[in-house]
């Protein structure tokens, strides 16, 4: 008796890392919003706008691109902090419409401090993945919205360029680690440790 073995189909995943888009969006958009706390320019149209379409899309389409080649940590982190450069212009756009009224002080630093507590798990998360600039864009990130949950409790403006020039080391950390990652993958070996 002979048995009738059928032909297997192999799938071969051709898709690209989506983390150095996520990182690109994040590092991009959150350098410029932080010179906005620094002082260089007002909060305007170019942050709302980085915001919307480098923070926001960005970001979720690197975290669904993520989901789609199973990396749960990645779809997860670039999906919800797309998301949140979304609701970040949302808080900006919507009472300039007349949408909704502006947040008080307090709704702002409970805002910042949940995110920052996600930040905290999510950090803890990296620990296991052990890639230090990953590490690293995480402990600044953290850093960045505890200080800003702090200024808008208190409304210290020192405070405020503090966060600035943290959330300025994140950015440019996360474009240390997109560029990193684009990199080293198109020399095939490490050129930019992560």
């Amino acid at each position: 008796m002979s048995e009738n073995v059928g032909t297997a189909t192999v799938i071969v995943d051709k898709t690209a890392n989506a983390a150095p888009l996520g990182f690109t969006g994040l590092g991009l958009a959150a350098v410029l919003l932080s010179l906005s706390y620094i002082g260089v320019y007002p909060v305007e149209s170019m942050i709302v706008s980085m915001a919307i379409f480098l923070g926001g899309f960005a970001q979720v389409f690197a975290g669904i691109m993520s989901w789609k080649k199973g990396d749960i940590f990645a779809g997860t982190a670039f999906s919800a902090f797309g998301l949140f450069w979304f609701s970040l212009a949302g808080l900006l756009v919507m009472p300039a419409i007349g949408w909704a009224e502006a947040s008080s002080g307090t709704a702002m630093a409970a805002y910042l401090f949940i995110w920052g507590v996600y930040t905290f798990v999510m950090l803890i998360v990296t620990m296991r993945i052990g890639v230090r600039a990953l590490q690293f864009v995480f402990v600044t990130l953290f850093l960045l919205f505890m200080l800003l949950a702090v200024v808008n409790a208190t409304g210290s403006t020192g405070l405020l360029v503090i966060a600035g020039y943290v959330g300025l080391v994140m950015g440019l950390g996360a474009l240390y680690t997109a560029l990193g990652m684009v990199m080293n993958e198109i020399h095939g070996k490490t050129v930019i440790p992560l």
